[in-house]
């Protein structure tokens, strides 16, 4: 098989694969937990650097919103069986750059990994991240360029892959649809809260807080908190997705 058609065949088979990608990244960020200890040895102050590891995360999160708040109909969705695509997306922020989805994840990952202040484990997440992406990346313009010719490359040959520009933006003909984002970006929020708080529970269970190592001695109120209203909100959301149409858009 030549090259070209064994990283398409690759790529096609990490694209049915990547909603697991977090599973992978959680596993290797535990493992770096053996070594873990509080920022300056306080609860208090780690719990600050960990909200800017969040706020990185919701940055990510924040350009996929962008992305899907414009998006028409079978264009930058969720599928996993296979690549869709009616047209080429050259509005928005697809005028900057060709793949900001999952320019959005890496970001989304890297606020967690980040969280251990691991400079091995930052390398071995990048590395992975590049290994991985790279080949869906390469796949899905592969599809991209097989379908649409010549209208995809000429917008392939201005626009970067995975680091975008900051000049020629075009304005999306699309409105913004926050509902359109609440109907598919919600398990991403509530996924991005659980990480968190799961991480911030695992260092406090093996620092201990001094003496105490029984499980629910060292629940913290923020992570009550963050998990209570994280799981009220998804739960509203997914009820009104599974039971309504509240948030159908026609187009979308």
């Amino acid at each position: 098989m030549a090259l070209i058609e064994e990283l398409d065949q690759q790529g096609n088979f990490l694209f049915r694969w990547r909603s697991y990608i977090p599973g992978f990244i959680l596993l290797l960020c535990l493992y770096s937990l053996s070594k873990f200890e509080f920022l300056e040895d306080s609860y208090e102050i780690n719990l600050y650097y960990a909200a800017a590891c969040f706020v990185v995360s919701l940055l990510g999160l924040a350009v996929r919103c962008f992305v899907i708040g414009y998006a028409p109909a079978r264009t930058s969705g969720r599928n996993t069986k296979e690549q869709v695509a009616d047209l080429v997306n050259q509005e928005g922020i697809y005028s900057l750059v060709r793949h900001p989805l999952y320019l959005g994840n890496f970001l989304m990952y890297l606020g967690p990994v980040l969280y251990f202040r691991d400079v091995p484990l930052l390398l071995v997440f990048s590395l992975f991240f590049g290994f991985y992406y790279e080949r869906i990346m390469f796949a899905e313009e592969k599809f991209l360029r097989d379908k649409f010719g010549q209208d995809y490359l000429n917008w392939a040959d201005k626009i970067p892959a995975f680091i975008p520009k900051f000049s020629g933006y075009v304005k999306p003909k699309l409105s913004f649809s926050f509902r359109n984002i609440l109907k598919r970006e919600y398990p991403s929020l509530f996924g991005i809260l659980v990480i968190f708080v799961l991480f911030d529970y695992a260092a406090s269970f093996k620092i201990g807080f001094g003496d105490w190592k029984e499980p629910w001695a060292v629940i913290t109120e923020p992570q009550i908190w963050a998990f209570g209203i994280g799981a009220a909100f998804y739960t509203i959301v997914r009820v009104i997705v599974k039971t309504t149409k509240w948030l159908a858009v026609e187009g979308r």
